[in-house]
Protein backbone atom coordinates (compact mmCIF):
# COMPACT_ATOMS: atom_id res chain seq x y z
CA UNK A 1 0.00 0.00 0.00
CA UNK A 2 1.37 3.37 -1.00
CA UNK A 3 1.23 5.80 1.74
CA UNK A 4 -1.21 9.01 0.82
CA UNK A 5 0.82 12.36 0.39
CA UNK A 6 -0.48 15.06 3.12
CA UNK A 7 -1.09 18.37 1.72
CA UNK A 8 1.29 21.03 3.22
CA UNK A 9 -0.96 24.04 4.42
CA UNK A 10 0.69 27.30 2.65
CA UNK A 11 3.16 28.70 4.16
CA UNK A 12 1.63 32.42 6.18
CA UNK A 13 3.48 35.30 4.28
CA UNK A 14 5.33 37.89 6.71
CA UNK A 15 2.52 40.52 6.83
CA UNK A 16 0.37 37.90 8.43
CA UNK A 17 2.21 36.39 10.81
CA UNK A 18 2.93 39.80 12.08
CA UNK A 19 -0.93 40.72 12.00
CA UNK A 20 -1.44 37.27 13.69
CA UNK A 21 1.30 38.29 16.44
CA UNK A 22 -0.66 41.47 17.09
CA UNK A 23 -3.79 39.81 17.70
CA UNK A 24 -2.31 37.47 20.04
CA UNK A 25 -0.54 40.21 21.86
CA UNK A 26 -3.95 42.54 21.84
CA UNK A 27 -5.80 39.48 23.10
CA UNK A 28 -3.33 38.73 26.20
CA UNK A 29 -3.11 42.45 26.91
CA UNK A 30 -7.07 42.67 27.15
CA UNK A 31 -6.87 39.40 29.33
CA UNK A 32 -4.21 41.02 31.99
CA UNK A 33 -6.57 44.14 32.12
CA UNK A 34 -9.68 42.42 32.59
CA UNK A 35 -7.60 40.38 35.67
CA UNK A 36 -6.55 43.63 36.70
CA UNK A 37 -9.63 45.55 36.59
CA UNK A 38 -11.00 43.08 38.69
CA UNK A 39 -8.87 42.71 41.26
CA UNK A 40 -8.87 46.78 41.85
CA UNK A 41 -12.78 46.32 42.08
CA UNK A 42 -12.53 43.53 44.64
CA UNK A 43 -9.27 45.31 46.89
CA UNK A 44 -11.54 48.66 46.68
CA UNK A 45 -14.49 47.08 47.98
CA UNK A 46 -12.38 45.32 50.90
CA UNK A 47 -10.94 48.94 51.64
CA UNK A 48 -14.77 50.40 51.67
CA UNK A 49 -16.14 47.57 53.64
CA UNK A 50 -12.91 47.99 56.50
CA UNK A 51 -13.48 52.24 56.96
CA UNK A 52 -17.56 50.99 56.76
CA UNK A 53 -16.24 48.97 59.95
CA UNK A 54 -13.53 51.13 61.17
CA UNK A 55 -16.20 54.15 61.27
CA UNK A 56 -19.11 52.28 63.11
CA UNK A 57 -16.72 51.21 65.37
CA UNK A 58 -15.49 54.75 66.59
CA UNK A 59 -18.89 56.02 66.16
CA UNK A 60 -19.51 53.15 69.18
CA UNK A 61 -16.39 53.86 70.99
CA UNK A 62 -17.77 58.14 70.90
CA UNK A 63 -21.32 57.24 71.83
CA UNK A 64 -19.54 55.18 74.69
CA UNK A 65 -17.60 57.54 76.12
CA UNK A 66 -20.19 60.81 75.63
CA UNK A 67 -22.80 58.19 77.28
CA UNK A 68 -19.64 57.90 79.85
CA UNK A 69 -19.54 61.53 80.16
CA UNK A 70 -22.95 62.29 80.61
CA UNK A 71 -23.56 59.55 83.28
CA UNK A 72 -20.55 61.24 85.06
CA UNK A 73 -21.77 64.46 85.21
CA UNK A 74 -25.27 63.75 85.90
CA UNK A 75 -24.18 60.61 88.75
CA UNK A 76 -20.58 60.78 89.90
CA UNK A 77 -20.00 57.55 91.07
CA UNK A 78 -19.76 57.24 94.64
CA UNK A 79 -18.30 55.42 97.10
CA UNK A 80 -20.62 55.36 99.93
CA UNK A 81 -23.82 56.01 98.86
CA UNK A 82 -27.19 53.63 98.98
CA UNK A 83 -28.07 51.94 95.40
CA UNK A 84 -31.48 52.51 96.47
CA UNK A 85 -32.61 56.42 96.45
CA UNK A 86 -35.41 57.27 98.73
CA UNK A 87 -39.23 57.93 97.68
CA UNK A 88 -42.61 59.15 99.35
CA UNK A 89 -43.94 56.17 97.44
CA UNK A 90 -47.20 56.04 96.00
CA UNK A 91 -49.53 58.02 95.44
CA UNK A 92 -49.53 62.08 94.99
CA UNK A 93 -45.98 63.29 95.06
CA UNK A 94 -44.66 65.93 97.58
CA UNK A 95 -44.97 68.08 94.67
CA UNK A 96 -48.52 67.97 94.38
CA UNK A 97 -49.33 68.01 97.60
CA UNK A 98 -47.44 70.92 98.91
CA UNK A 99 -48.68 73.14 96.29
CA UNK A 100 -52.25 71.78 97.01
CA UNK A 101 -51.05 72.77 100.84
CA UNK A 102 -50.29 76.52 100.58
CA UNK A 103 -52.83 77.12 97.77
CA UNK A 104 -55.45 75.80 100.54
CA UNK A 105 -53.82 77.40 103.23
CA UNK A 106 -53.43 80.82 101.36
CA UNK A 107 -57.38 81.00 100.48
CA UNK A 108 -58.20 80.40 104.15
CA UNK A 109 -58.43 76.57 104.04
CA UNK A 110 -55.94 75.28 105.92
CA UNK A 111 -58.43 72.63 107.72
CA UNK A 112 -59.83 71.55 104.21
CA UNK A 113 -55.72 71.05 103.93
CA UNK A 114 -55.21 69.42 106.40
CA UNK A 115 -58.47 66.73 106.68
CA UNK A 116 -57.22 66.31 102.90
CA UNK A 117 -53.42 65.34 103.28
CA UNK A 118 -53.35 64.30 106.71
CA UNK A 119 -52.60 60.67 107.56
CA UNK A 120 -54.70 59.81 110.85
CA UNK A 121 -51.86 58.33 112.88
CA UNK A 122 -49.58 61.98 112.12
CA UNK A 123 -47.24 63.39 114.06
CA UNK A 124 -47.17 67.26 114.23
CA UNK A 125 -43.97 68.21 116.27
CA UNK A 126 -43.74 72.04 117.13
CA UNK A 127 -40.89 74.03 117.86
CA UNK A 128 -40.25 72.95 121.59
CA UNK A 129 -40.01 69.56 121.22
CA UNK A 130 -43.75 68.52 121.66
CA UNK A 131 -45.01 65.87 119.70
CA UNK A 132 -48.87 65.48 119.34
CA UNK A 133 -50.17 62.21 118.16
CA UNK A 134 -52.50 61.54 115.49
CA UNK A 135 -55.74 63.47 113.72
CA UNK A 136 -56.95 63.98 117.25
CA UNK A 137 -54.02 65.24 118.61
CA UNK A 138 -53.59 68.08 115.80
CA UNK A 139 -57.38 68.88 115.99
CA UNK A 140 -56.73 69.10 120.08
CA UNK A 141 -53.60 71.80 119.67
CA UNK A 142 -55.21 73.40 116.85
CA UNK A 143 -58.29 74.30 118.87
CA UNK A 144 -56.35 75.43 121.79
CA UNK A 145 -54.16 77.40 119.14
CA UNK A 146 -57.16 79.11 117.67
CA UNK A 147 -58.78 80.13 121.32
CA UNK A 148 -55.74 82.26 122.21
CA UNK A 149 -53.74 83.62 119.05
CA UNK A 150 -55.66 85.89 116.29
CA UNK A 151 -54.32 86.01 113.14
CA UNK A 152 -53.62 89.08 111.54
CA UNK A 153 -52.51 88.23 108.38
CA UNK A 154 -50.45 84.92 107.21
CA UNK A 155 -48.73 83.77 103.71
CA UNK A 156 -47.42 80.56 102.91
CA UNK A 157 -44.71 80.33 100.58
CA UNK A 158 -42.81 76.94 98.84
CA UNK A 159 -42.86 74.30 98.36
CA UNK A 160 -39.38 73.58 98.87
CA UNK A 161 -39.59 69.90 97.60
CA UNK A 162 -37.24 66.49 98.22
CA UNK A 163 -37.96 62.99 97.07
CA UNK A 164 -40.02 62.14 100.99
CA UNK A 165 -41.60 65.70 101.58
CA UNK A 166 -41.54 68.89 101.38
CA UNK A 167 -40.80 72.58 103.32
CA UNK A 168 -43.04 75.71 103.54
CA UNK A 169 -42.47 78.94 104.79
CA UNK A 170 -44.90 81.00 106.91
CA UNK A 171 -45.16 85.08 107.49
CA UNK A 172 -47.14 86.86 108.94
CA UNK A 173 -48.58 89.22 111.90
CA UNK A 174 -50.69 87.26 115.53
CA UNK A 175 -51.72 89.19 117.95
CA UNK A 176 -50.33 87.01 121.66
CA UNK A 177 -53.00 86.19 124.52
CA UNK A 178 -51.93 89.43 126.11
CA UNK A 179 -53.10 91.68 123.10
CA UNK A 180 -49.67 92.66 121.89
CA UNK A 181 -48.86 92.08 118.00
CA UNK A 182 -45.76 90.43 116.70
CA UNK A 183 -44.26 89.49 113.49
CA UNK A 184 -44.41 85.88 113.01
CA UNK A 185 -41.77 83.72 110.99
CA UNK A 186 -41.46 79.83 111.15
CA UNK A 187 -41.31 77.14 108.35
CA UNK A 188 -42.80 73.55 108.36
CA UNK A 189 -41.32 70.17 107.18
CA UNK A 190 -43.67 67.67 106.10
CA UNK A 191 -43.23 63.99 105.82
CA UNK A 192 -45.01 62.27 103.04
CA UNK A 193 -45.53 59.02 102.89
CA UNK A 194 -47.62 57.00 100.19
CA UNK A 195 -49.95 60.38 99.23
CA UNK A 196 -50.65 61.66 103.05
CA UNK A 197 -48.56 63.92 105.10
CA UNK A 198 -47.12 61.57 107.74
CA UNK A 199 -45.36 64.17 109.99
CA UNK A 200 -45.08 67.55 110.02
CA UNK A 201 -42.37 69.55 112.17
CA UNK A 202 -42.24 73.15 112.79
CA UNK A 203 -38.91 75.51 113.48
CA UNK A 204 -38.76 79.60 114.51
CA UNK A 205 -37.11 81.64 113.00
CA UNK A 206 -33.51 82.08 115.31
CA UNK A 207 -33.43 85.51 117.53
Amino acid sequence: MSKKDHKQPDALTPEQTAAHEARKAEKAAAKEAAKAAKAAAKAAKAAEKAAAKAAKKDGKKDGKKESGADASEATPRFKHVRKKKLSSGKGPTPLEIGQSLVALFNAGKSDEAESTWYHRKIDSIEDDGSVFEGWKGVQEKGKWWKENFTVLSMKASGPYVCSTGFTVIYSGRLRMPDGTEVNAHECGVYTVEDGRIVREQFMKAAL
